[in-house]
């Protein structure tokens, strides 16, 4: 799991680039066996991705509400700003470790969570409202419906090192992660990258067409959302950090060092099934 902000890496990487606006990037080493053909019962990437977004289509009608954070009391609101610029006929409180039930799946909006309850709480006179995600312990819904559009994020990259900054070899639901070295190289069917734990539902596959092209790879690349950390509360879709390689050496590489603090556009290629762990 991303435990830390990643400034650590973004001021080594500046020092040792001398980077600036004009600068140019260094070349992209490319990946010879990845554009080949793969061996048998390997490569099975776009298989893959066409079965998780057949099984997209179908996902449950189940039930949909939000838990409050164990470790925190918060409000309902009915605007996005801070609850202390609010009336009291504005906020509703909302205490810490209660579920509520909801009348569809929540909506992403900024560093809040845009929901609509399904019963009116008892002395609340609103029903769609505001929470602070950051006070959502855990929800079963999908993300708002992304399919066609299209986002843009600034990507960062970690490794799998057992560090405090790095957060070891496993996601944030005990799972191995998948680096892209391991992707280029056949080793793994998708990348793993790590985003706000509300932006985007564990197990959705995104592909950034940039990264694509630069890395000249002929079909999609699979990138997974199942990791998550306090750097990215709040950031939404904003901000990507991508699973690398298994050391600092590979993030300061000329095949990725590119891919740090760039700015990129990226589309959702299927939908996961809960924010929380399954």
């Amino acid at each position: 799991m991303r435990k830390h902000a990643t400034l650590a890496k973004t001021l080594l990487l500046s020092a040792s680039l001398g980077l600036a606006a004009a600068c140019e990037l260094p070349p992209v080493q490319t990946f010879e066996k990845r554009s080949g053909a793969p061996t048998p019962g390997e490569g099975q990437a776009a298989d893959q991705v066409a079965r998780e977004t057949e099984n997209a289509r179908s996902i449950d009608n189940a039930p949909h509400w939000i838990q409050i954070n164990s470790i925190a009391d918060t409000v309902f609101k009915t605007n996005p700003v801070d609850s202390g610029a609010l009336l009291q006929s504005e906020k509703c409180p909302l205490p810490r470790g209660t579920r509520h039930s909801l009348a569809a799946a929540p909506e992403w909006n900024g560093s809040h969570v845009k929901i609509t309850l399904k019963q009116p709480m008892v002395g609340c006179n609103f029903t769609t409202g505001f929470v602070f995600a950051a006070h959502i312990g855990s929800s079963n819904d999908p993300a708002p419906t992304s399919s066609g559009k299209k986002y843009r994020t600034v990507t960062t990259l970690y490794t799998t090192e057992n560090t405090p900054i790095e957060g070891g070899p496993k996601d944030r639901c005990g799972r191995n992660l998948n680096t892209l070295d391991d992707y280029m190289n056949w080793k793994a069917n998708e990348v793993s990258v790590a985003m706000d734990r509300l932006a985007l539902p564990y197990g959705t596959l995104i592909r950034i067409p940039e990264i694509e092209k630069r890395l000249k790879v002929s079909e999609p690349i699979p990138f997974k959302v199942v990791d998550t950390g306090s750097a990215f509360i709040g950031k939404g879709f904003a901000r990507m950090d991508i699973c690398v390689g298994h050391n600092q050496d590979t993030i300061f590489s000329s095949k990725y060092v590119w891919m740090s603090h760039g700015s990129f556009e990226f589309e959702v290629i299927s939908m996961g099934k809960s924010f929380d762990c399954y």
